[in-house]
């Protein structure tokens, strides 16, 4: 049990190193407009939390249905003891709505904010009593294309 613990928290970590280098080469520029303005074109509503998709492996992970998963890029892993992933999706949504929704929903489904940056990239740190770990990271594609979501997750089995 404790290696697996273990394992959980060193998925998470590897997680942040390898995000928090791209966030800071990729965020110096930020990009601002007035509220309800929106510059490409994306939905200004937020994804309903009522409208959301249940991944089969994270069943308490809402997704909302606007993205579509990027199969080629999605990675899950499950042992005996641990499930996590990173788990890649697309999608014409703005990211001020995925924030306002990623907060409702995950909170309804038990996680805990931890924590979140805001920059040219969003990033939202969940946790969840049962050492389950969640962070997201939120960004507009270039030149306005489709808004990509990844989600690191870490979840003892068990």
């Amino acid at each position: 049990m404790r290696f697996h613990r273990k394992l959980s928290a060193v998925f998470f970590i590897s997680a942040l190193i390898f995000c928090l280098p791209n966030f800071l080469l990729t965020s110096c520029a930020q990009t601002s407009s007035a509220p309800g303005e929106s510059s490409t074109g994306f939905s200004e509503t937020a994804p309903s939390s009522e409208a959301a998709n249940v991944i089969y492996e994270f069943p308490d992970l809402p997704i909302p249905i606007e993205l579509e998963k990027v199969e080629d890029k999605t990675i899950i892993i499950k042992t005996s003891g641990f499930q996590g992933g990173i788990l890649i999706y697309k999608g014409r949504v703005t990211v001020v709505s995925l924030v306002e929704f990623f907060i409702k929903s995950m909170t309804s489904h038990g996680w805990v904010l931890e924590g979140t940056l805001n920059a040219k990239r969003s990033f939202l740190a969940f946790s969840k009593g049962d050492n389950s770990y969640c962070l997201i990271q939120l960004y507009e594609g270039s030149m306005g294309f489709k808004t990509e979501v990844q989600i690191w997750v870490s979840k003892p089995l068990g």
